[in-house]
């Protein structure tokens, strides 16, 4: 019994820390060998707290494997990125040596009603192969349990992270975009996000396959 329990809680954990599936993925054929000496990452969400933590997370991700870089909340703060200020930020990148910026962004948020149909669990009894008939349908019927129907709700996070280029050109380089179901909290969100970009990354040949 306890095996069984065990394994199931290693299950549970083990899926709660996968939510995130890649769903579509384009990058060009040929990437600069360069383009990611030094990252900026941005995240375009509607709430502080999940762009803090999206950036962060994508930071401190990137940086196991040797990757220089940046969140834009610490480096430019939360209002910096908009139209006006456009030509400076750009100015302010080329200045500072950033070969790439990988903007983040919540392209949906979907809610899902499911119904779950009701199912009979049977357990075998001695009874049933008794010598009289309506003992065995009576110890039929009392050892199978009926579980009713129930709806439950599941909510989808649909993000992407395209990597652009900082040069005169800002060529898109890659392109994903990921499902994530039920992640619990925007920082289990931005974690899960973070690691499964990373890992495509690195099978891609973009980020080293080392750890630091």
């Amino acid at each position: 019994m306890k095996k069984i329990l065990f394994l199931f809680v290693c299950i549970v954990v083990f899926t709660s820390c996968n939510t995130t599936k890649i769903t579509s993925s384009w990058s060009v054929r040929n990437p600069p060998s360069d383009i990611m000496n030094k990252v900026l990452v941005v995240a375009v969400m509607v709430d502080r707290e999940g762009k803090d933590r999206t950036e962060h997370a994508m930071v401190e991700e990137l940086k196991k494997y040797g990757i220089d870089a940046y969140s834009a909340l610490d480096m430019f703060g939360p209002k910096s990125f908009n139209a006006s200020n456009e030509e400076e930020i750009a100015t302010r990148l080329r200045g500072s040596q950033f070969t790439s910026v990988m903007i983040v962004s919540l392209v949906n948020k979907e809610k899902n009603l499911r119904y779950v149909p009701g199912s009979y669990s049977y357990y075998g009894s001695p009874y049933y192969y008794g010598s009289r008939r309506y003992y065995r349908r009576y110890w039929a019927l009392y050892d199978q349990v009926y579980t009713p129907g129930y709806y439950t709700t599941s909510t989808n996070y649909v993000l992407e992270a395209d990597i652009y280029t900082v040069n005169d050109d800002d060529e898109l380089i890659y392109s994903p975009q990921t499902r994530s179901t039920d992640p619990g909290s925007a920082h289990s969100l931005a974690e899960s996000f973070s690691k499964t970009i990373v890992t495509e990354l690195r099978e891609k040949g973009l980020v080293p396959d080392r750890h630091r």
